[in-house]
């Protein structure tokens, strides 16, 4: 499973070249991202003043399109427990679950775009042409 962080979605939502390439070399794999994301997607339609109505449109397209992943009672364990290892490299409590979320859902890589806090996962994370591990 490959999962989309919340700046990929948002340029996937936009039209930009790159996520759409992104999305041709992605074709035949699960594409997930969390609830949290989409939340992030939500709060920032909504302050996209005129265009926020064709945002919301836009997500709820999205929506449908990929698999959803939610903060669930799996999700949160993982979150506390890594927490109490200090494995959490300075995520603030939603990135932890939805981080926490992909990992128990047995995501092979998350796209980002580079700016997600240090720690280790068993996923790859990647950003459009690049890729490193966490």
């Amino acid at each position: 499973m490959k999962a989309l962080d919340t700046p990929v979605l948002l340029a996937l939502l936009d039209g930009e070249p790159a996520a759409r390439e992104l999305l041709r070399r992605l074709r035949g794999h699960e594409v997930a991202t969390t609830e949290g994301n989409l939340l992030e997607l939500a709060v920032l339609a909504g302050r996209s003043g005129g265009r926020g109505a064709a945002r919301r449109e836009a997500l709820t397209r999205l929506r449908r399109r990929i698999t959803v992943l939610p903060l669930d009672e799996r999700a949160l364990e993982e979150a506390a427990r890594r927490s109490a290892r200090g494995e959490l490299g300075g995520a603030t409590p939603l990135v932890a679950g939805m981080l926490a979320a992909l990992e128990v859902a047995g995501c092979d890589e998350l796209v980002s775009d580079g700016s997600l806090p240090s720690g280790k996962w068993r996923f790859r994370v990647s950003r459009l042409g690049r890729s490193h591990s966490k």
